[in-house]
């Protein structure tokens, strides 16, 4: 794109939350809950300040609001508004070290709880994770998300393509800047400099979209708002003489995707298939994160395969035996294990005390997750008819919703 007189230009606020990662949760949520205090007091004294970002996750809603319960009419009236843009995930998971259950149960609960506080973000919002499974448009397509921004995991020099899961499902992906989601963040209190810095950043995007639509990330790892940031727009709209406003990544993406439809450019855009795990020049990757500190992964393993395969079939099992189904327990099991799973936790490449904590989660997790397990079995050999006197029953139940023939191990 080289004509400026349709350019338009999207400064979208945010902040990227690693929840630990080089200090604990405990330690960033004290950081989190003086950011959040902040943000409120500004955008409620400063309505020029329309929009901010939380990172597209919901667990710092509850992070928050844990420690600060008496802020939760303020921040619910700002989500109303439109101006605190929350979702669509409950945390920003690994896509390759979970299992493609776990990454859906993910996205149900941050919906579950972005409708407890108004709406979630409708974007497949994917900023940092460490490459991308096939299927990632497919499962995003299935949440009515008909979109994705990204930034690793692929080399690509354009900043508009389709993605395409083996299934044929389909989205509009916006690839970030090599900078990523922070191409608009080091913002100076000298006004020359920041207009001159954010000038460049538009003029290297401006080469890179096919529609006219330029995204300038203001936020980068646990930084806090910018108050200067609706002036800075006023001002490169008169300096470039171009449309620049204070917006979202949803204003963003149905720019887009309505440039793309009227100027007939989505036939020319690329279409991009499958796995997304190259563009290391582009972006680093971190390879070496899928074996670092193993026992993570191992005991992640064991308890996904503990909920997916045996608590939540058993206790389907015993519920179509009369008893109550365990959905309260299962779901906390279920979140309590998906605060295992942002990247820098099941990635392993946090400091040593936040791994042991992730041992803890896990810990309690599998202890749920057992006693369902343990409580559905009873309910079912209850069920089956006992034997002779003096006799031994051995109860077989299959749990993998498919005929299964093969040798038992008792």
């Amino acid at each position: 794109m080289k004509a400026t007189e349709s350019l338009q230009v999207h400064i979208v606020s945010h902040t990227h939350w690693d929840r630990e990662w080089y200090l604990t949760y405990e330690q960033f949520r004290l950081r989190l809950v003086g950011l959040i205090d902040r943000l409120l007091d500004m955008m409620e004294s400063q309505p020029d300040y329309e929009y901010f970002h939380l990172d597209g996750q919901t667990i710092v809603l509850e992070d928050y609001l844990e420690l600060r319960p008496h802020q939760e009419p303020r921040l619910r009236a700002l989500i109303a508004q439109g101006r605190i843009l929350i979702g669509p995930w409950y945390d920003m998971p690994d896509e390759f070290l979970v299992s493609g259950e776990s990454l859906v149960r993910n996205l149900a609960l941050g919906h579950r709880i972005s409708r407890r506080f108004g709406t979630s973000m409708p974007v497949g919002y994917l900023p940092d994770l460490f490459g991308h499974v096939g299927q990632m448009p497919q499962i995003l397509r299935n949440f009515g998300l008909d979109n994705a921004i990204l930034w690793r995991g692929f080399g690509g020099r354009q900043a508009e393509y389709w993605w395409q899961s083996p299934d044929g499902s389909r989205v509009l992906m916006m690839h970030l800047p090599s900078e990523g989601y922070c191409n608009a963040t080091r913002v100076h209190l000298d006004p020359e400099a920041m207009i001159d810095r954010t000038a460049l950043a538009i003029r290297n995007e401006t080469a890179r979209t096919a529609v006219g639509q330029v995204l300038l990330m203001n936020g980068v790892d646990h930084v806090e708002p910018h108050p200067i940031i609706p002036a800075l727009a006023r001002q490169l709209a008169k300096h470039l003489g171009v449309s620049v406003t204070h917006s979202t990544l949803p204003a963003y993406v149905d720019a887009v995707r309505s440039a793309v439809a009227q100027d007939g450019a989505g036939t020319s855009l690329e279409v991009i298939t499958g796995e997304l795990r190259g563009g290391e020049d582009y972006a680093n990757l971190l390879p070496g994160v899928f074996s670092a500190r193993v026992y993570i992964k191992q005991a992640n393993a064991r308890v996904q395969a503990l909920l997916e395969k045996r608590g939540e079939p058993l206790a389907t099992f015993a519920s179509m035996l009369g008893a109550a189904y365990p959905a309260d327990e299962l779901r906390y099991a279920w979140k309590t294990l998906l605060q295992n799973h942002p990247h820098d936790s099941i990635c392993g490449c946090s400091i040593d005390a936040v791994h042991e904590e992730n041992m803890t989660r896990f810990a309690r997790a599998e202890q749920v997750a057992r006693a369902v397990v343990d409580q559905s079995a009873d309910v079912i050999a209850r069920a089956v008819p006992g034997g002779p006197p003096g006799t031994l029953r051995l109860i077989a139940v299959n749990t993998t919703a498919e005929p299964v023939s093969g040798v038992v191990q008792a």
